[in-house]
């Protein structure tokens, strides 16, 4: 049963936030280009029916434990989001499908995600449909007048992470706390979005295994097989799986390899040979990279903090002075491409490296040039573990409008989607989205592993999208462009507002959360 007074107290609790100026995030979220967008959970290494996770899974599939039952054709209209009117899947904002096909057609993973809702809708008795809307076209107009007519036209949506905000503070959603057979601390969740969405006791989005797009929107480092061998670089790999892949292996490698080309001894030509070729969302790439979060839900459900002391300011200096100033970054802010791709260096043998989201190796498959995958470099050798950051300009989470008339069928329902993706889809999202057409050699595929185990989910750019810290954050993706670097002098000028902020929110949920 929803805890109605629940959802009540924070959609005027968020409401007040919205007041104190909400809507920054959002509004930098319209302004990404796709090309520049790109784009730890213990859900463990690629699921496989007889396979082990790392959270000790048993050799055999866990129960699914929901009930025998049959809804009598019942619709599940899931409605999607996209950007520009998107509708077609392959490229842009929706690399691959997630939710419904209209039929198999050849592919294995197009056949997974038919074969997985046509048990589902033989075994409950339901129909599942899908729609797609875009955000800047509409997307919250829709939710909202289906929950002020009751209509109940959309039983399940997903949204980029960035735009959650909107639909909370309007109490456009359904608790997921609160349905009987939802488990959110089950394998087929990811966990750390389930903590990081989290406020309270309320849970409104959350990222469950049957997604794909969050896997696209995960970043990873790319690298040229060819100008690696020219240069003699050879134990990438290893370096990854020994826990050595760290900043100071990887600019030195870049410093090895960066050389002008056209004759002019300046690094200011896509002609150049350069150690990465990226765009301002890699600050954030590579700052999260050190497993630093702007911010976390404690494990009492309230919004703390994390930026800010020495340890993460001197790590955000370093991005920027080490990596992002340097003169082996090219940078598609900074240099003139000449309107080509973030990755066209790189695709064209000029660059080592490239860092981006997963969904990149859409771009990739007309390379004639091998190419591996690594996870961002760690800081050091002795940090714990890698961290791959999922973008919120990218990525997908699903949530359960509060119009649904029957909670319990559409909880149920997308419980055993993400159980049956868990088994049987996403495993074919490996061996075929990853191995069969993109990357060229099987150690990639277990650095894909590590990257999707060390997913990061950073309620620092999503839950406050107002002037503390989004502003800050907002101020550092355009660095790249003004070339300030006095990290400390920018804190400074945002932390007054930054507590204030997040201080207003615990206090808030303090009062009615519990």
């Amino acid at each position: 049963m929803k805890n109605s007074m629940c959802k009540r107290l924070l959609a005027a609790i968020l409401a007040l936030v919205m007041m104190l100026g909400v809507m920054s995030l959002l509004s930098c979220a319209d302004d990404q280009q796709e090309g520049n967008g790109d784009t730890p959970a213990d859900e463990g290494t690629t699921p496989d029916e007889g396979g082990e996770t790392d959270e000790g899974a048993p050799e055999e599939r866990l129960p699914l434990n929901l009930p025998e039952v049959n809804y009598n054709g019942a619709q599940i209209h899931v409605m999607e989001w996209s950007a520009g009117g998107q509708v077609d899947t392959g490229k842009g904002w929706i690399p691959w499908e997630e939710i419904d096909v209209d039929d198999y057609d050849g592919d294995l993973l197009t056949g997974a995600i038919y074969d997985r809702n046509s048990l589902i809708e033989e075994t409950y008795g339901v129909v599942i449909t899908k729609e797609y809307v875009s955000v800047d076209q509409g997307y919250d107009t829709k939710i909202r007048n289906n929950h002020n007519s009751g209509d109940d036209a959309y039983q399940v949506m997903t949204l980029r992470s960035l735009g959650i905000t909107t639909f909370i503070l309007e109490n456009l959603m359904t608790n997921m706390y609160d349905l009987e057979h939802v488990d959110t601390g089950k394998i087929w969740w990811n966990q750390d979005s389930v903590s990081s969405y989290t406020l309270g006791s309320t849970l409104y989005f959350a990222a469950p295994e049957l997604l794909l797009r969050d896997k696209g929107a995960t970043a990873a480092m790319y690298y040229n097989s060819k100008v690696a061998a020219d240069h003699e670089i050879t134990d990438l790999y290893d370096l990854v799986k020994n826990g050595d892949w760290t900043w100071e292996t990887f600019i030195d490698y870049c410093e090895r390899v960066s050389t002008s080309l056209d004759g002019d001894d300046l690094m200011n030509s896509i002609n150049d040979q350069w150690g990465i070729v990226g765009s301002d969302s890699d600050v954030f790439r590579l700052f999260s990279g050190t497993g630093i979060k702007f911010a976390h839900i404690d494990e009492d459900g309230y919004l703390a903090y994390d930026f800010g002391d020495e340890d993460s300011i001197l790590k955000m200096q370093e991005v920027f002075e080490e990596i992002i100033y340097s003169d082996f970054f090219c940078h598609n802010g900074l240099v003139a491409f000449e309107g080509a791709a973030t990755t066209a260096p790189f695709r064209s043998d000029n660059a080592l490296f490239t860092i981006a989201g997963v969904r990149e190796v859409n771009t990739m498959r007309a390379m004639t040039t091998d190419y591996g995958i690594l996870p961002v470099p760690k800081y050091d050798s002795y940090q714990d573990d890698y961290s791959s950051l999922v973008w919120v300009h990218d990525d997908s989470v699903l949530g359960i409008p509060s119009a649904v008339e029957d909670e319990e069928m559409v909880g149920l329902i997308v419980e055993a989607m993400s159980y049956y993706s868990w088994y049987d889809v996403y495993p074919k999202f490996y061996d075929t989205v990853i191995m069969g057409r993109s990357t060229r050699d099987e150690q990639s595929k277990e650095m894909l592993e590590i990257v999707f185990r060390t997913r990061l989910y950073d309620p620092g750019q999503f839950w406050d999208s107002g002037s503390g810290a989004s502003g800050i954050q907002n101020k550092y993706l355009r660095l790249p462009v003004t070339k300030e670097s006095n990290i400390s002098s920018i804190w400074s000028s945002y932390e007054e507002a930054v507590e204030k902020r997040f201080e207003e929110i615990n206090t808030i949920i303090d009062e009615s959360m519990w």
